[in-house]
């Protein structure tokens, strides 16, 4: 069902990903790293969901959501015994077989507990077995990492990414991330001192969907819950979602739950959304407060030069900022996805994003503080 919130599991319930998803199989077979990127709502995990399930291979799942802004070796781990004591019965056991005798993995029973330690599991080691085991049953492993900008902060993971795809032919590392920059930026394909330069990967971009797309999902989803909507309505809901499926997918569940729909629950859902988006931009306030200046601007002001982002911010300060602080801002916020560039005009990227803060405005670095 198109109208169901939660994340997808079955291709029928996922809308217009046949292209990507026949990337990704196809890529399976040659690809030692896909990584999955689209901006927030865009259906990543939905996507990645699928694939792996008609990938008819072993693979390993580990969602990163939810972990500290720069987490522990220990952090991580006990994500990954999570993610291995969800692979599939019939091939967990012949799994933990492979690795019974590996230094920092105990077997307790139908389950494995790994040693987080320092002391504890070797990542490479680990990894290393798994491949000599889908080398044996000549078989392809996949390793995917949800949301992996979510551990940015940690340099190890790169060194084992690069390890895994140098050295363990028979695994595929798959990630999925919103923060398209940055991801980029922390996984490093283009930077001589990450140990991720130079490696192959394939991209699968998750886009919003067009207009015309956008109505078809809605029309198809409203067909399925038998719930009538006027062409109006749904236009009011294209035109106020920019195409994110995420949102759409929600304005229908709260059609279905009210038995009907109105132009009063598509305010409603940019208006939920909204909240949501501009809890998420708050992660990026607390670290300066600038963030939230330039934010506020672009809500109001619907687009604005450098020029003008500049100004707001010297004149919130009392003072003269330089031209790299500026863009080094501008840049980050790019690079989030929040904002984006046209002819010399920055805007927010989300008109969701722009609703919530239009409602409830981003904090702000007071005059005359530095």
């Amino acid at each position: 069902m198109y109208f169901d919130p939660r994340p997808k599991v079955n291709r029928e319930d996922l809308y217009d990903r046949e292209e990507e998803l026949k990337r990704f199989s196809d890529a399976l077979e040659y690809s030692p790293m896909i990584v999955v990127v689209g901006p927030r709502r865009t259906g990543k995990t939905s996507f990645l969901n699928v694939a792996l399930g008609e990938s008819n291979t072993p693979f390993i799942f580990m969602d990163l959501r939810e972990l500290p802004y720069n987490p522990s070796r220990a952090d991580i781990i006990r994500r990954l015994e999570s993610g291995l004591n969800k692979i599939d019965r019939k091939w967990f056991h012949a799994l933990a077989e492979q690795m019974k005798h590996l230094k920092g993995i105990q077997l307790l029973g139908n389950s494995i507990s790994l040693d987080w330690s320092k002391e504890g599991v070797s990542l490479p080691e680990f990894f290393d077995r798994i491949n000599e085991w889908a080398e044996k049953n000549k078989k392809r492993f996949i390793a995917a990492f949800d949301e992996i900008q979510a551990i940015r902060g940690d340099k190890e993971l790169l060194r084992l990414f690069a390890h895994v795809t140098d050295v363990d032919r028979n695994i595929v590392v798959v990630l999925t991330g919103s923060e398209v920059g940055l991801l980029f930026g922390f996984l490093g394909f283009d930077e001589p001192q990450s140990p991720l330069y130079g490696r192959h990967y394939t991209e699968i971009r998750m886009r919003n969907l067009p207009r015309d797309e956008s109505t078809g999902f809605l029309q198809a989803g409203f067909r399925q819950i038998k719930v009538e909507c006027p062409e109006n309505i749904i236009r009011q809901a294209v035109d106020g979602m920019d195409g994110v499926i995420g949102w759409l997918t929600l304005f229908g569940a709260r059609c279905r739950d009210a038995g009907g729909c109105s132009g009063v629950l598509v305010e409603e859902t940019i208006r939920e959304g909204g909240k949501l988006a501009r809890s998420e931009a708050m992660r990026l306030v607390e670290y300066s407060p600038r963030y939230g200046s330039i934010l506020n601007l672009l809500s109001t002001a619907t687009s604005a030069s450098w020029t003008q982002i500049k100004g707001i911010l010297e004149a919130k300060e009392g003072r003269s900022l330089t031209g790299h602080a500026v863009t080094t801002l501008i840049d980050r916020l790019t690079q989030l996805n929040l904002v984006e560039k046209a002819e010399g005009q920055y805007s927010i990227t989300d008109p969701i994003l722009r609703a919530g803060i239009q409602a409830e405005k981003l904090p702000e670095q007071p005059a005359g503080e530095h």
